[in-house]
């Protein structure tokens, strides 16, 4: 008669391929006499490299005893794989999440990424966007019954401090003017990630920054126009300003 059991691996085990003894104990009834009986013994179970939670193993002629002259019946093993504090497995792909900071993510730089074979050294590019994700090709899993292996995929988290300095926090705000003056500046969600910390952090001053700019930008703008600035002055000014200066000269013209 065939029997069922379960075996428990840790996620290398199941990786890797391990061995296991497993104790089995079931009831027989003796055919002479038509008493059960209790009969106990231990079977090694060879998991292969690659087994998934949930797969089940075959053991032909390890069951238990069947009718006299009979073989005996298989046993059936069903595998349950524990699951890893750092590794996520998708077949034979494995993800993992490494944390890098606001500076690697701009200038790009490395970082020390565990694998199931030890720690590598992976690049980070330069302009790499919140979220991203890299490939370390034949890092996964090795494929059931195969020789190929599965990839490992390296999920980017972007770290955004939660305090900074006062130094910290004049860099970053001539950072953010320097970038907007060439036309680029910090966009998407890393600004919107950005907003949110300097807004936590320092009450809104960078919009309040910004408003008070603005509105010193279009008092200048006003009191230039009335001066009638020449063209090279006109230049310099910003889109906004620029644009303020046309209106108020079509008034003076309609005058």
């Amino acid at each position: 008669a065939d029997l069922q059991m379960h075996v428990r691996l840790s996620f290398k085990e199941a990786v890797f391929g391990a061995s296991k003894d497993l104790h089995l104990r079931y009831q027989v009834v003796d055919p002479a006499t038509g008493k059960i009986e209790v009969k106990e013994r231990d079977v090694a179970v060879e998991t292969p490299p690659g087994i998934d939670d949930g797969m089940n193993l075959r053991l032909s002629g390890q069951g238990a005893e069947g009718d006299p002259g009979a073989p005996r019946g298989n046993l059936m093993v069903q595998v349950i794989v524990d699951s890893d504090d750092y590794f996520i497995r998708d077949g034979a792909d494995v993800h993992v999440e490494i944390p890098i900071s606001v500076t690697q993510a701009i200038l790009g730089g490395s970082v020390d990424v565990q694998t199931l074979n030890g720690s590598v050294e992976m690049k980070i590019p330069r302009g790499t966007q919140p979220d991203a994700k890299l490939m370390m090709r034949g890092k996964g899993i090795q494929k059931l019954h195969g020789s190929s292996k599965g990839n490992q995929i390296v999920h980017l988290k972007i770290e955004i401090p939660k305090e900074i300095n006062a130094r910290q926090e004049q860099l970053l705000r001539e950072f953010d003017d320097e970038t907007k003056s060439c036309g680029s500046g910090i966009s998407g969600r890393l600004a919107e990630a950005a907003e949110s910390a300097f807004s936590s952090l320092f009450g809104g001053k960078s919009k309040d920054k910004k408003k008070r700019r603005r509105k010193g930008d279009d008092d200048g703008a006003s009191s230039e126009a009335k001066e009638e600035p020449d063209d090279a002055t006109k230049a310099t000014e910003g889109k906004d300003s620029i644009e303020s200066d046309s209106e108020e000269e079509t008034k003076k013209q309609a005058v």
